[in-house]
């Protein structure tokens, strides 16, 4: 167990120093051979963000155990107005309980959203405050301003997550420590269908049910995906829920998988309390 601050050994500090043993072993022989660890490891570092599972730069919760047939549905980059209510009513109707990973800008401008997420006793995580797609390209300053805004207005709500989800799933270096000063856990995922933010609906559920096992935690979006497209995404989401049904799959809430709560609650309008817990999550494999 680690305290918020404390500095772990990540499996980028690894690759780095085992580069370069590597390559100080093989200098005396070959400078190329020498080079060739060290270029390796730049490339790893360069493809690492793009895969969330290889919790490469910090420990990443991608997925539950794997030895119970349970798994947890989360819905990115909301809430939506077009969409929020026909999915909330949706799930409800299915009995399950799921978590949505907001945007701030978003709650801002749909300020009834959570509180309605909230009262179908779904739970609520951090997105970023605008969802930028190359925040992972940007200062660690804006890094912390953009997860840490998205805290403030969730505050505002009653409500402070536990749990923070780059935008595209995708991480960097300065993401740790960012996470460390917040009292925040990475959560990302294993099974994503490639939607594009709804924008790809045609067989969304069978690339879905076609890769889902037990103990993963599948990403959807929460977001309009167009014109007269509402009952398509509606109906894709309701045969996962039927597949995973007819696969022996329960759905359960997030917080039943990664083993501690995704979100607590707070006097509304109250920032959100810095808390001296765990922010690295042990991903299980």
């Amino acid at each position: 167990m680690t305290s918020p601050s404390a500095v772990t050994v990540s499996r980028a500090h690894l690759a780095g120093l085992a580069s370069l043993v590597l390559a100080l072993a093989l200098a005396p022989l070959s400078l190329p051979a020498a080079a060739l660890p060290l270029a390796i490891f730049v490339v790893a570092s360069l493809v690492a963000p793009f895969f969330p599972s290889w919790s490469y730069f910090l420990e990443t919760f991608h997925r539950g155990p794997g030895n119970q047939r349970r798994v947890a549905l989360t819905f990115d980059d909301g809430p939506d107005p077009a969409t929020l209510g026909p999915l909330l009513a949706l799930l409800r109707r299915d009995g399950v309980n799921a978590t949505f990973f907001v945007v701030g800008r978003r709650v801002a401008d749909f300020p009834d959203a959570v509180a309605r997420v909230l009262a179908d006793g779904h739970s609520i995580g951090n997105h970023s405050w605008s969802h930028d797609p190359l925040l992972m390209l940007r200062s660690e300053e804006r890094l912390e301003h953009e997860v840490r805004a998205c805290q403030d207005v969730l505050a505002l709500h009653g409500v402070a997550p536990m749990v923070f989800r780059p935008p595209v799933g995708i991480t960097n270096p300065r993401l740790p420590a960012v996470l460390r000063r917040l009292g925040l856990r990475c959560v990302t995922f294993r099974v994503r269908p490639l939607d594009f933010s709804n924008s790809r609906l045609e067989g969304l559920a069978r690339r879905v049910l076609g890769r889902i096992a037990p103990g993963d935690l599948v990403m959807l979006h929460d977001v309009n995906p167009g014109p007269n497209r509402l009952e398509v995404w509606l109906a894709e989401v309701s045969r996962i829920l039927v597949g995973l049904r007819e696969a022996g799959l329960v759905v359960v809430p997030l917080e039943d998988l990664l083993g501690s709560p995704v979100m607590e609650r707070v006097a509304a309008g109250e920032l959100p309390p810095k808390r001296d817990r765990v922010v690295e999550s042990a991903s299980v494999r």
